[in-house]
């Protein structure tokens, strides 16, 4: 049983995490860079889990009523500490690296973070309550919600990044800033819907999420095709046509023709 319970926590994070992968398609990035990635967004559990209960014991000063508190701890304090976290990985881990070279890496790389946080915790409650309807709920719910949050942050990191290269210091504060709020925003309302005692809001929750995860999905097909180098950084050679000259019978002139396949 405890096999199951650990392959169901494990395996929606594999999926997804192949399937963003295949979208990358011009450069593959280091595993080495990867896999040292979803370790940090993984460890960033603890700090997270550390801020959310500083957090929520200042709440208790502030207020003791029970609707403010759980507005203010599950749309403000358990999105900024997850997602900010996240975001300060990847930003370290990333910035400078020769090989975030084309914008779409931003979200390879967000979404690496993110589900190694999400496949950690997915893990921690799995184990904690010993239930296989447990893990499939949270790899329906709350492992995509991750990942589309990573999505968005990396959408807007990349856009940072490449804006910033560019000199375009206007441009590349506002992605910036939109790489943390789109990315808090969405997990906050999402966890809000969640932890309200109301049907009708717990049905919102999961329409929201479905929703941002329908966009999420178009905006990854969409920025794997529109993927550009980042301006001033290396890139790939591309492999050159081959050209073979074919002498003419008439005319003395040279035609040139690639070869067949």
């Amino acid at each position: 049983m405890l096999e199951v319970l650990i392959w169901a926590a494990l395996i929606p994070s594999a999926v997804l995490i192949w399937i963003i992968l295949r979208q990358d398609k011009v450069e593959s990035e280091p595993a080495g860079l990867l896999i040292k990635l979803f370790v940090l967004g993984a460890l960033t559990t603890f700090p997270a889990a550390l801020l959310e209960t500083w957090g929520e014991a200042s709440i208790m000063v502030f207020t003791r009523e029970a609707g403010l508190r759980t507005l203010l701890m599950y749309l403000i304090v358990v999105p900024v500490a997850e997602e900010g976290l996240k975001y300060l990985v990847m930003r370290l881990g990333t910035w400078k690296h020769a090989a975030f070279n084309f914008t779409f890496d931003g979200i390879v790389y967000a979404i690496i973070v993110s589900l190694g946080f999400a496949t950690f915790e997915n893990l921690l409650y799995v184990l904690n309550y010993m239930s296989l309807q447990v893990a499939v709920v949270r790899g329906l719910l709350s492992v995509p919600l991750h990942c589309t949050c990573g999505v968005f942050m990396g959408y807007f990191y990349g856009m940072t990044r490449n804006h910033h290269a560019r000199g375009e210091k206007g441009a590349s504060r506002l992605n910036r800033a939109l790489a943390l709020l789109v990315p808090i925003l969405i997990h906050g309302l999402y966890d809000f819907a969640l932890s309200i005692d109301s049907e009708t809001l717990s049905v919102a929750g999961l329409v929201f999420t479905l929703f941002v995860f329908v966009l999420a999905i178009m905006q990854v097909r969409w920025s794997s095709r529109q993927d550009a180098p980042i301006a001033g950084t290396p890139v790939p050679a591309q492999p050159q046509l081959q050209r073979v000259p074919v002498q003419q019978p008439v005319g003395g002139q040279e035609q040139q023709r690639p070869p067949r396949p």
